[in-house]
């Protein structure tokens, strides 16, 4: 048995559960999933996510990230971490 924990392919955070990205291979979680529903280019990521799907392609790698979706999701993750900073441990 594993003891490793996955992380987001996006932000880094351990996952408890996860997603698989419209747009690629990434595994992420719920926060960079709802990130990536909001992404200029996930309307046509999802819809050639379905089209390949209907056409019998299960192991479709995604549409990809154009440079204005992985600009949108940077700036998404940062403010993210501006307004949701890490809690700090005493020790």
């Amino acid at each position: 048995m594993s003891t490793h924990t996955p992380t987001c392919c996006r932000c880094g955070v351990k996952l408890t559960t996860s997603i698989a990205s419209f747009f690629n291979l990434d595994i992420i979680c719920a926060p960079c999933a709802m990130d990536e529903r909001q992404a200029p280019g996930y309307q046509a990521a999802h819809d050639a996510e379905v089209s390949a799907i209907k056409n019998g392609n299960f192991n479709f790698p995604g549409a990809g990230l154009s440079p204005e979706d992985i600009a949108f999701l940077a700036w998404r993750r940062a403010e993210r971490k501006a307004t949701n900073p890490p809690a700090i441990v005493a020790r």
